[in-house]
């Protein structure tokens, strides 16, 4: 009789562990998820960016694959629209380090817009993978 007893605690302490742990995760995804709605009517236009190997390219887009933002290093003009494409079999988000804009989880295939309309430097994360990050400069 005492063996059981231990089980069923050792059991209702095993399942109240699991329980906080999927709170705490589940809080932390909400904490960290905001929406953000881009302007409506923008208009995107073609932008000269920089890569972390200096070469300039011509785009707005991001592409997320290999578990890096390429390019992670962009130029773009105030007003001007940027959209990640998740092409990674891994789900990511691109998330401001200072909340301004944040995507939802991206799955492969999906894609996240947001318009700039303040000059300023803006550098971004995946916040499922603090590695990857990248950098918006926006100017007049």
């Amino acid at each position: 009789m005492q063996s059981k007893k231990r089980q069923g605690s050792a059991l209702l302490i095993a399942v109240a562990i699991i329980a906080v742990l999927l709170l705490a995760v589940g809080l932390f995804y909400v904490l960290n998820r905001k929406k953000t709605a881009t302007a409506p009517n923008s208009t995107s236009t073609a932008t000269t960016t920089t890569s972390s190997t200096g070469s300039p390219v011509t785009t707005n887009a991001v592409t997320i694959k290999d578990m890096a933002f390429t390019p992670d290093n962009i130029t773009i003009k105030a007003g001007a629209t940027v959209t990640w494409t998740n092409e990674d079999s891994q789900v990511h988000t691109v998330t401001a380090n200072d909340g301004s804009f944040a995507s939802d989880s991206l799955a492969k295939g999906k894609s996240y817009s947001h318009t700039f309309n303040t000059p300023g430097t803006y550098k971004y994360r995946c916040v499922i993978h603090p590695s990857m990050t990248g950098i918006v400069t926006v100017t007049q």
